[in-house]
């Protein structure tokens, strides 16, 4: 009975490992390692006759080898892993039911912001639209002041030599007054001379 006993016992409890190898983080699907569950549930291998406390005992160490094994890490160094074993071993607090919340305001909001977006929209294309139109009438009156001044230079140069001619003919018509009058001048007195 009590080699039943110590080869239960052994079966419980993990082999020993050595150092600096990796720890198991639960019994493999390969092993031939029973769970701890399913040793206890096999009283056929315990006698009646044996005291309660060992049975109490050994529940009390397989129950144990779990939460040994989330916490062994911690000897190795890795006490992120030792920490995120023993989080997730921990059962989640329940799902905080929320009230439901009435959205109509808001969706009702949106789609006026929509609404006004998209008038924005066109206010701003029917913008851009006459800024165009202004910035091509702009261009268009900038080509006719260009070609304005051009034409005014062209006449102010052609004054200026219809001037010089003028000046040049004015010239030549003072000079023909001034010979007929001299021819004139010439003749009167031309005339005294040989009429007595």
């Amino acid at each position: 009975m009590s080699s039943e006993v110590a080869a239960a016992s052994r079966a419980a409890v993990p082999p020993a490992r050595a150092t600096g190898s990796r720890l198991s983080m639960g019994p493999s699907r390969h092993s031939a390692m029973p769970p701890p569950g399913r040793v206890m549930a096999q009283p056929s291998q315990l006698s009646s006759g044996e005291p309660a406390h060992l049975q109490r005992a050994l529940g009390a160490v397989l129950s144990a080898v779990p939460l040994l094994q989330k916490l062994l890490p911690l000897l190795d160094g890795n006490v992120l892993t030792a920490v995120a074993n023993l989080l997730a071993a921990r059962p989640q607090p329940p799902a905080v039911v929320q009230a439901k919340v009435d959205l109509t305001p808001i969706e009702l909001n949106l789609a006026e912001l929509q609404s006004r977006n998209q008038s924005l929209r066109e206010q701003v294309a029917e913008q851009n639209t006459s800024l165009r139109r202004v910035e091509d009438q702009l261009e268009m009156v900038k080509e006719a002041t260009d070609r304005n001044t051009l034409e005014q230079q062209e006449l102010f140069e052609d004054l200026k030599s219809f001037s010089n001619k003028v000046k040049i003919a004015a010239v030549i018509a003072m000079g023909l007054i001034a010979a007929c009058f001299a021819l004139n001048l010439i003749l009167y007195l031309h005339l005294q001379r040989v009429l007595p």
